[in-house]
């Protein structure tokens, strides 16, 4: 059985999620609460079974009644507890397990309930795990007093900070964090994982993250899904397999037009990871200067030299050389090493355009539509687009372009382009022509290096080939290679990985993934 895309939901989807839950489900709030203050205290107890003292710091929403269940739980199970608790009337179910803590604290559990009112409340009773259930999926924008000061005590202290749904300060949506957002050794999230713990700051401020059930039906997170996670499991199930009697032409045929004279290096990574990832054949219609750089270094890619222009890239009498060629081709690689010339930028969209197989559109190929990314859209066959921030800036003729939002802005430009976009960061986001947003591996330091972009569209391009789906081939690659770069740095640390050691190790990864 192949194993789902996990559904991430945004705040607002969340909070959606939890009405319908108690409205159509029947399913009281302090019902959910419930549950998950208890899944919370169990993943604490899980991890740190010895722990002596717990500090809680409880905040007027439903997330400080979370952690008032949690301060119960861990009372009842032995562990002195002080909850802190900010003044002011909570929502009806935190009132309520704050009178039930109160309760247990006037029956001589171990737990003490006090009142904010400076923050040496906190600091007086040192402990061995803080947990921070003051703003939960509520946070938007600058911490306000004294949830800042709290937070501030929070991040100076040694003890491990565990966040329940997501660190205080941190966006739920986007991923972005507020100043003074504690860093959490663990995030319990709760119902289903929220974009924020995996875009944006979201990886350095929630730690380890895991997710519990707490009674929402799975019908209604997928449906109130704002992006979805493919994970290790997800994409190597999707993984082509081999016929027992494949040949070169049925294993995918990739057609690469990439290189220059001056960037032949491109164009060698890319070809031989289109081979490592399963590719049967590759052709590459690379400038004349180029062909011999390609020859001597990749003596399995069928090397086409074609007309050059007079700074050694392609010239726009290849057009219909390369046409011919891509008649034959499962996929077609655009743009790695092409070098930026006006002649070969006309190339380019005349073969997005012109071309019948799925294309990967990558490098110095998305930059020959920089001022007319309009036509994008004006082809036929499906299209991958893969750009860092800098290549999306120039798509979309903003210098300044820095979504907060990644998601919200990956969904936007895909239905804009009718296309699948790879927007490539740590993690890398990818958007498709139908709205959905899929949220690819978490980042790998190893992979910092010069040249990983063009193993990922080589690798996209030879999973193209082998029949897969755009989005699935996008997400597939991302994962080949952060598996790819994680051997690797196990083996030799985070630095020194060169992007050819990424494209050897590609079959150990896919052998990795598969189930």
């Amino acid at each position: 059985m192949t194993a789902p895309l996990t559904p991430l939901l945004g705040a607002d989807a969340m909070r959606a999620a939890d009405q319908a839950t108690i409205r159509d489900w029947n399913v009281p709030g302090r019902v959910l609460m419930e549950t998950a203050g208890r899944a919370a205290a169990r993943e604490i107890q899980a991890r740190w079974p010895g722990l002596g003292a717990a500090t809680v710091l409880v905040g007027t929403g439903n997330n400080g009644g979370d952690g008032l269940v949690v301060a119960r739980v861990l009372a009842a199970g032995g562990v002195r507890v002080r909850a802190v608790v900010l003044p002011g009337d909570g929502t009806p179910d935190r009132q309520a397990n704050l009178d039930l803590l109160r309760q247990h604290a006037e029956a001589e559990a171990p737990v003490e309930v006090v009142v904010f009112d400076d923050v040496r409340q906190a600091a007086n009773a040192p402990a061995d795990l803080v947990v921070d259930a003051l703003l939960g999926i509520g946070a938007h924008g600058a911490l306000r007093e004294p949830v800042a000061a709290l937070c501030g005590w929070t991040s100076r202290q040694s003890a491990p900070v565990v966040a329940l749904d997501v660190p205080s300060g941190l966006d739920a949506t986007t991923g972005a964090a507020a100043e003074g957002t504690p860093r959490a050794a663990l995030t319990v999230a709760f119902g289903a994982l929220k974009p924020g713990l995996r875009l944006g700051d979201g990886p350095t401020h929630a730690g380890e993250t895991v997710t519990v059930e707490i009674g929402i039906p799975p019908a209604l997170l997928r449906q109130h899904a704002t992006a979805w996670h493919a994970g290790a499991a997800w994409a190597g199930a999707h993984l082509p397999r081999r016929a027992p009697d494949a040949h070169k032409y049925s294993a995918g045929r990739v057609l690469a037009v990439v290189g220059s004279r001056a960037f032949t290096g491109a164009a060698v990574l890319s070809t031989a990871s289109a081979y490592r990832a399963g590719a049967g054949a590759v052709v590459a219609c690379v400038p004349a200067s180029a062909r011999d750089v390609l020859d001597a270094r990749n003596a399995e890619v069928m090397a086409d030299a074609q007309p050059e222009t007079g700074a050694g890239t392609l010239a726009v009498a290849a057009r219909d050389a390369v046409l011919e060629r891509a008649q034959k081709a499962d996929a077609v690689l655009v743009g790695c090493g092409l070098g930026r010339d006006d002649e070969t930028d006309d190339l380019v969209r005349q073969l997005v355009a012109g071309v019948g197989a799925p294309v990967v559109l990558d490098a110095d190929g998305l930059g020959a539509f920089a001022g007319h990314a309009g036509r994008l859209a004006e082809r036929a066959a499906p299209l991958v687009l893969t750009p860092h921030l800098g290549e999306l800036r120039r798509l979309v003729g903003d210098p300044d372009f820095d979504p907060d939002d990644r998601a919200g802005a990956v969904r936007e430009l895909a239905a804009r382009w009718r296309a699948t976009v790879v927007f490539k960061g740590m993690p890398s986001v990818v958007g498709t022509p139908d709205g959905r947003v899929i949220v690819g591996p978490p980042g790998v330091p190893a992979l910092a290096t010069a040249g990983t972009g063009d193993v990922l569209a080589g690798t996209v391009a030879g999973l193209l080939a082998q029949g897969l789906a755009p989005d699935v081939a996008a997400v597939c690659g991302l994962w080949l290679g952060a598996e790819a770069a994680r051997q690797w740095g196990e083996a030799h640390g985070p630095a020194g990985l060169i992007a050819s050691d990424l494209t050897d190790r590609l079959p150990a990864a896919a052998r990795a993934l598969r189930p």
